[in-house]
This record gives C-alpha cells, structure tokens and sequence, in this order.
C-alpha cells in the first residue's frame, strides 16, 4: 500500500491508512441491474442493486415507457400484453410517470413472467436475490433467471453468473459462472464483458490473464459500463495489462465519476489533488471528494478529514477535519486515534460544532456507508489521504 491518498483500483475491496491514500482496486463485479440504486439501501439490498448497471434491455424500457402514453400502456397491460406488463412492472420499480411502488411493480412483473417475457423474468428474478419489495429468496431468484437465460436472455445470463461465482443460492462455481458470463459477452452484452474481465484479472474460473482482462474492461468501458471504466483506469494508473499512463487513468476515472462511481470520484479527486495525470485543481479535488463522500464511500470521507487536517492544498482547519473524522468513525472506520489527536487542538466550542456539523451532514445526506462488493485478492492501491 502506498503512503499518501489512497486510490481504488478495481471496484473489489477499499482501505484506508496512513498519510492520503488513494485505493487502487482492481476488478469491480458487476452486480445484479435492478432499479435500486441507491448507496443508502441495507447492505444486502445495496450487494444487488450495484451489480451491471447499465442493463441495455432496461434503459431501452425506460426510455419506451416516457415515450409511451401510460394510459395506453396500463390498457395493454390490463388485456394481457405481456411486454406492456413488464412495461408496467418497470414504471412502478423505477417510479417513472408514477410513484414507485415495488408490490405492484412485482405484481406486473409476475403477469408477464408467467407469459415467459425474458426481461420480466429476470427482474422477478432481481428482486428476490435482493430482498427488493419480496422476502430474499436465492432459489428463487435462480429459477426465474434460469427460466429467463435458457432462452439466450443475456442479462439474466450474467446474472446466473453472478449466483455461481457467489455461491448464491448454488454451490459456488467459478467456472460455470465464466461460462454463463460467456454466454452472455458472446451477444455483445457489456455487463458480462466487465465481469469476465474481473474473472481474468483474478485468476477465477479461468488462468489469469491480465492482458486479456484489459481487452473484456475496454470493451465493456467503450460501450459505457462505469465499473469497467473504472477497472480500465486502474488498469493504466497501475500499469498492469497496459504501460503505465496516469492520463489515460484518469480519463477513464472521469468516464465512471460522471456515471456516479464513488471510487472513481474519489480517485480523481486525488489525482486532482496530486497533479497526477491531469493539472492540478483543488477546487475539482475537493468537490469530488465531496460528491464521494455523498454517495458513501469512506474512503473520500476519510481523504477529506485528512485533507483539512494536513493542509494538503488547502489551508489547514483542524474542526473540519474532526468533523470529517466524526463521519468516518460513524461509518465504521479505525480512525479513532487520529480523531484524538485532532480533538486535542480544539477548545471545547470548536470540538461541540465539529460534532453537531458532523450528525448534521450525516442526517441530511442520510448517510450510510457503501460497503465494498468483494474482498479483493489483490487489493493494489488505495487513495486514502492522511
């Protein structure tokens, strides 16, 4: 682990340490598609929710449902179209034209699932991986993504994958999990690409290759999955596949913080902050590290504590960094002895307002830390600031 920021190459595990580190992890699986997105579910939820999310089906559906008129949606539905159905399942999982209600988005999605549409399928099949609106049931959530990836559907292919390569609700199979994930990048679908990348990174499944890993996250980055794009700039930040180029590590971090990848939010920012491949922007830095620490990832929250409490580009502010360091402890981080170290440079005033700001930011943000998706075997860099 380097000293300094800490930097996460790959999506698979995050640290923190010593001066700013910037976490460096390689290999973000990705997880199941569904409609919930939010870095502020249960943890279990979240493991789901942040798997594969650009399903090229789903947005599709988005973008048919807004074109759409709902009423002759809802018309269709109701006479037994089963693609209007799953339409309607959509509408009310995603909340679009309508207040997102998840009973009745899995009342809609069981109609068409139980007329074999594929998508409908799959997402009965989300929602029961991820105890999404139903009680968490990985049986099954494999047999409706079964139902739906032995007729070719590939988003639920790569989630079959998943099931393997977790051991979810089958015994855990690494090589079964590239065979689906095969499946499924054979028909072109971005997901899959990323997540045989991991697999090739790590050796699991298949030998490792790390070359050939790059190749499955540039594909999938191009075509715009962020975790790829994430794992890509790793990649090059680590100069593991590709020669070394910082630049290029962060074009493909700033392609993933656009998307809302808080590692890649939080990695840029260090790079902003160091003047590494790009020129150096405080400002950028700290806004990144910021619009991280939103999106729960404690690795920016603990950079920003360190940020405030070494002066590093910024003036020194010892009651921002205990506030910063409040959150950090909240969220589970071992920084309770530099939290002492801090508070000893502050009058009782200063120690009580960096403690109210601190429960403040966290009440307003609904703060929950995200926990990383998998423990990395190689956990590379990590941009943590001290």
């Amino acid at each position: 682990m380097q000293s300094g920021y800490a930097r996460t190459h790959g999506g698979i595990a995050r640290t923190v340490a010593g001066a700013v580190r910037a976490s460096v992890l390689l290999g973000t699986i990705l997880l199941f598609t569904t409609f919930a997105q939010s870095a502020h579910l249960p943890v279990a939820n979240l493991l789901f929710a942040k798997l594969g999310v650009n399903n090229f089906a789903q947005d599709d559906a988005a973008v048919e449902i807004r074109n759409a008129q709902s009423s002759k949606t809802q018309a269709r539905a109701e006479a037994g179209s089963a693609h209007d159905q799953f339409l309607m399942g959509y509408a009310y999982a995603k909340g679009i034209g309508r207040m997102q209600d998840l009973a009745e988005a899995f009342s809609w999605y069981q109609k068409a699932a139980h007329q074999g549409d594929p998508g409908a399928c799959t997402e009965l099949g989300r929602m029961y991986a991820g105890g999404l609106g139903v009680a968490q049931d990985y049986d099954k959530a494999l047999q409706w993504f079964r139902r739906a990836g032995s007729e070719g559907y590939a988003p639920a292919q790569t989630d079959i994958g998943l099931m393997y390569f977790q051991g979810l609700g089958v015994s855990r199979d690494e090589q079964a999990a590239v065979r689906w994930w095969q499946q499924a990048a054979d028909q072109d679908y971005a997901p899959a690409k990323s997540n045989l990348g991991v697999a090739y990174l790590e050796g699991k499944g298949v030998q490792q290759d790390i070359s050939r890993a790059v190749r499955w996250f540039r594909a999938a980055a191009e075509a715009g999955i962020a975790a790829a794009q994430f794992d890509l700039g790793s990649c090059y930040e680590l100069g593991r596949g590709v020669p070394q180029d910082v630049a290029l590590a962060a074009k493909w971090y700033k392609s993933a913080a656009q998307q809302g990848h808080t590692q890649a939010q939080n990695n840029l920012a260090y790079l902003y902050q160091t003047g590494r491949g790009v020129a150096q922007d405080m400002a950028s830095a700290l806004r990144l590290y910021l619009l991280s620490a939103e999106n729960g990832n404690l690795q920016a929250v603990v950079n920003l504590a360190n940020t405030f409490r070494t002066g590093a580009g910024v003036k020194p502010d010892p009651t921002l960094a205990y506030m910063w360091l409040q959150v950090a402890v909240a969220g589970g981080e071992d920084v309770a002895e530099t939290a002492h170290s801090v508070v000893a440079l502050l009058n009782e005033r200063e120690a009580a307002t960096a403690q109210r700001e601190a429960s403040e930011w966290m009440a307003h943000h609904h703060f929950t830390a995200a926990p990383p998706m998998f423990a990395s075997s190689e956990p590379g860099i990590s941009h943590t600031r001290q």
